[in-house]
């Protein structure tokens, strides 16, 4: 492990999320315990109430709650610059745009450096105070080129898993199996929040076809397995009644800790018809050795190499993700095969080597205002 002090003197971290509550808040925590095992001394801000200071407290981590006056006003954030002041850090480092908007602004009047990392596709105006750039995908750094900056200004640090948490437990499954019905069955799943942009329409669509191709007598062989809440929930119930599936779709809500569902799964499916940023969904799903499918847009074309750790298809292709998907039910050695590659890939995007990367970045910030 590399020593990070620079000048003799351990780095100083602040970091900012304007948020009570993350779906990655997890994969983050451990991202920061990580950097302290590096050599960085930690402080957290984030939003009064919500989960995440609850869970910052549990792992005793140093942070304060911060809500800012006037969302997206950076300059009535003074609390913002008590915080800077009290702490002293040597770099500012943010999630989410209103949060690179405020820390971005306040490290310029305090002379202290910002990164920001960017999770999604952003409009450019809430990053233009930043030192570095750290786009989570090659698609969302190429999304900030478009908008005006330019690659000097970015570094690309793809986002962690703690590979450790999904590694399949033969027990849970065996029971979850059996507790849903799942025995004997070759279980489609796919997860997340039912939005039209979250494309399970398509994948209600593509099962729909299988079994359309399938025997009678072969049909309950199969299950589609969907996870999740959101506003298009009754629709896509609606979709599986409307194509008389109702009996081989089981509908399930979102849950805190989905690895059980995973464990309990044969193949997922992410069918997102707009880009991801980089999906943590998807490693997770590979980390727990399944074999993955998912559209070929995004941060995703960051992790898969089609037909080797996972399948892509296009977006709005409801027949080829069938096409694939009768392959992988079909064909088990295959699907073994690339389980195993997948698990590797997962491990390949592990908390230790995503902290040293970062590490690496406020070593080089700090050394470009030297």
């Amino acid at each position: 492990m590399r020593n990070y002090q620079i000048r003799g003197i351990t780095l100083k971290i602040l970091h900012y999320v304007d948020e009570n509550r993350l779906a990655w808040g997890e994969t983050w925590i451990q991202l920061i315990k990580e950097l302290g095992v590096k050599g960085a001394q930690n402080h957290v801000i984030c939003k009064s109430g919500g989960t995440l200071s609850g869970r910052l407290r549990e792992d005793e981590l140093s942070f304060d709650t911060y809500d800012i006056p006037i969302q997206c006003i950076p300059f009535t954030a003074f609390g913002f610059r008590k915080i800077i002041k009290s702490f002293e850090p040597d770099i500012i480092h943010t999630r989410l745009s209103s949060a690179a908007m405020t820390g971005g602004y306040w490290g310029k009047k305090c002379s202290v450096p910002a990164v920001h990392t960017i999770d999604k596709y952003p409009k450019p105006y809430y990053y233009k105070n930043g030192a570095l750039l750290i786009p989570c995908s090659n698609a969302v750094k190429n999304h900030m080129i478009s908008v005006g900056f330019t690659e000097d200004k970015m570094k690309v640090v793809h986002n962690p898993i703690d590979v450790t948490r999904y590694i399949r437990d033969e027990k849970t499954r065996i029971e979850m199996r059996k507790k849903l019905n799942f025995e004997d069955k070759t279980v489609i799943m796919s997860a997340g929040r039912f939005v039209d942009w979250k494309g399970f329409e398509y994948v209600i669509k593509a099962y729909s076809e299988i079994l359309r191709c399938t025997e009678d007598g072969s049909r309950g062989k199969t299950s589609l397995f969907l996870v999740g809440s959101g506003p298009e929930k009754k629709k896509y119930m609606e979709l599986v009644k409307d194509l008389k599936i109702g009996e081989y779709v089981i509908f399930n809500d979102f849950v805190q800790d989905i690895r059980p569902f995973l464990w309990a799964s044969d193949v997922f499916v992410q069918p997102s018809q707009l880009p991801e940023g980089f999906s943590l969904m998807l490693l997770e799903a590979m980390a727990s050795s399944l074999p993955v499918i998912t559209t070929d847009i995004g941060g995703s074309l960051d992790i898969i190499n089609d037909g080797e750790n996972g399948w892509l298809t296009g977006t709005n292709d409801f027949d080829k993700m069938a096409q694939i998907l009768k392959q992988v039910i079909s064909d088990t050695e295959n699907r073994k095969r690339v389980s195993l590659n997948a698990v590797k890939t997962a491990s390949y995007f592990n908390v230790s080597r995503i902290a040293e990367e970062t590490m690496g970045i406020y070593e080089m910030v700090l050394d470009s205002k030297s």
